[in-house]
Parts: structure tokens; sequence; C-alpha cells
């Protein structure tokens, strides 16, 4: 008998140290605003390639895309999850059958129609017209592309560098099109950047960051560079445009073209410095001596030195250089 009670004695010591230490082992997380299971993985276990192991372990997350503030994530150790299989059980439901609406006596209250809002500019032109920076923003680059292959396109695989920094799950990919130089003053401006498509890390290979093209927006080619992606939505058109006291020049288009048509980009040499703000409508002039109105447009971005603007409408062709202002002088 005195045998058995120290049997079961060092079994529950042995049981309590076995259950502290798994406590240590296993952490609770709060979702935060911006947070992603890619980043929660690589931040809490070193390594954001677990994201869909911890999306299994955690069945309150029913789509992994779709994370909230203030939900609570489960964590268990980096060993435990590697030890379970490599990919998810779980199923994102295509569609979910709505809850019983339980019927009530009819609402007198009226609802307004809402007023469906409007984007001054394409949403895919708007994210491929680019900008014009002091510097080429690239924080890595496109290092290798499919075996006999000189582009990449939607779809395809291609291999990655990145500069230092957190590894993110998805980049833009990025290309220095032309130094814009100023065409009344002749001084550079800066680099006219565009973006050509989005890849997704997909894992790693041979020790090269291995991804694939989620989108492509042309031709991509090795030497492009990656920034980290964001959401990138085209403003909204404004109840009341402004029409400040400036004044200026054309200065490069979105497709670098000297000769501008109505809907495309055009880029100005004055910016947020300068007291210009998305929304805000000039009128372009035509060449000395007359100087008639010839055409209007919009801003749709604004960086210190520089804006983008789409031409609404134009009663003539126009060309870079031509300037645009609040009134004629």
């Amino acid at each position: 008998m005195k045998k058995t009670l120290i049997c079961l004695s060092l079994f529950f010591a042995f049981f309590i140290s076995y259950v502290h230490a798994q406590d240590k082992e296993q952490e609770e997380y709060v979702i935060e605003k911006f947070d992603t299971l890619w980043d929660i993985s690589n931040n809490k276990l070193d390594d954001p390639f677990l994201w869909p192991k911890l999306w299994n372990v955690n069945p309150q997350i029913e789509n992994p895309d779709l994370i909230y503030p203030g939900t609570r994530v489960y964590i268990p150790s980096r060993e435990e999850l590697m030890r379970m299989p490599s990919f998810p059980v779980k199923k994102i439901p295509l569609t979910k059958k709505p809850a019983a609406v339980k019927k009530g006596p009819k609402s007198t209250f009226i609802f307004a129609p809402k007023k469906r809002q409007k984007y001054i500019v394409n949403k895919t032109l708007f994210i491929t017209s680019g900008w014009i920076a002091d510097t080429f923003p690239a924080v890595g680059t496109v290092s290798l592309l499919p075996s006999s292959r000189e582009i990449a396109a939607k779809g395809d695989t291609v291999y990655l560098t990145v500069n230092g920094g957190m590894l993110q799950s998805r980049y833009y990919v990025i290309r220095d099109t032309k130094m814009v130089i100023h065409p009344v003053s002749e001084k550079k401006i800066g680099h006219h950047i565009k973006i050509v498509g989005v890849i997704d890390i997909v894992g790693i290979e041979n020790k090269r960051i291995k991804a694939r093209v989620s989108s492509s927006y042309g031709d991509i080619v090795k030497g492009d560079g990656l920034l980290p992606y964001h959401d990138i939505e085209p403003p909204l058109i404004p109840e009341t445009a402004r029409t400040p006291d400036l004044d200026g020049y054309i200065v490069e288009t979105n497709i670098n073209s000297y000769l501008i048509g109505e809907g495309d980009i055009v880029f100005l040499d004055k910016g947020e410095k300068d007291g210009i703000e998305v929304g805000d409508m000039f009128t372009v002039h035509s060449d000395p001596p007359t100087q008639s109105p010839v055409g209007k447009i919009q801003i749709v971005s604004i960086q210190p030195s520089t804006s983008g603007a789409v031409l609404l409408k134009s009663i003539q062709e126009l060309t870079v250089g031509s300037k645009w202002g609040k009134k004629v002088n």
C-alpha cells in the first residue's frame, strides 16, 4: 500500500510539472489592427510559413484572410506545430447560410437609398500610373525568372532577393521607368516609378525565396524592384472641388508619352508642399500667345513636390510642357 501511494505521488508530481511546462510553451495572442496570420507566425514562431498550421489549430477563424482585432489566437509551441500535418484540413466556405430572422412588427422608419460613391479614376489605371520619387524605393529585387525565360507574367514562379528587414507575404513589383526632366527648366525632378505586378511568397527553395505572380500589369523582368504590398484605392469624387491659385507645367505622363489624351494620367511640377490636395481641379491652357482654356485636370495623387492628375476633358491633344493653373495670366 505504501509503495502504491509513493508511485501515485510521483505520477501526480510528474503530471503537474508536465502541465506547467506545456503552459509555458503555449501562448494566447489578441489580434490587433493590420495583423495577419503570416505576421503573427513570423513574430511569435520565427517562421511565417507556419501560418497554415496556426490557422488549423484556431477553429474560431473561418477565413485566414479575414481576421479581426480583438480575436484571441491560441499559439502552440513551434515544436508542436512542426509535428502537425503540413496542410490545414479546414476549408473556406464558399457560401454561408444566413441566420434565421424572426418576424416582428413592420418598421415605420423610411431609409434613404445609399448613395453610390464613384472613383475619380479607374482603379487599375490608378495603380499602374505610378508616381515620381526622389529615389527608387525598392526593398529587394526579382533575382531569377523561370528557366530559359526573359519575362514573367501572371501564374509564373519567380525568385527574389530581399534586402534585410522582415519578410512580407506579398509585394508589389516596381520599375524605375525613367528620370523625369522638367520640360521648361530642364532640372531633374525625380524617378518615375510604376507598378508592374503583384507577387505572393510561396516558400523557400534551395535557400532562395520563391514567389508566384498573382497579378501582372505588364512584363516582369529580372532586376525589377520589390515594394511591400498595401491596399491601394483611387480617390472618390469629392462633393466640391477646390481650385487653388497655383500654376505650373505638365512634366510627364503615365505611359511616358509626349502626347496626352482624355483619360490619361499626367504628372505636375507642384505637390503637397505647394498646397495641392487630392480632388483639386485645374485648367490646362494652350500655348502662347493665345493661352486659352483647352482642358481640365483633377488631382488623384500627391507627393511632396509633384502630383498626379487625370485629364478629364480636352478640346485638343495636349503635350508634355503644357501649362495648367487657375486662370490665364
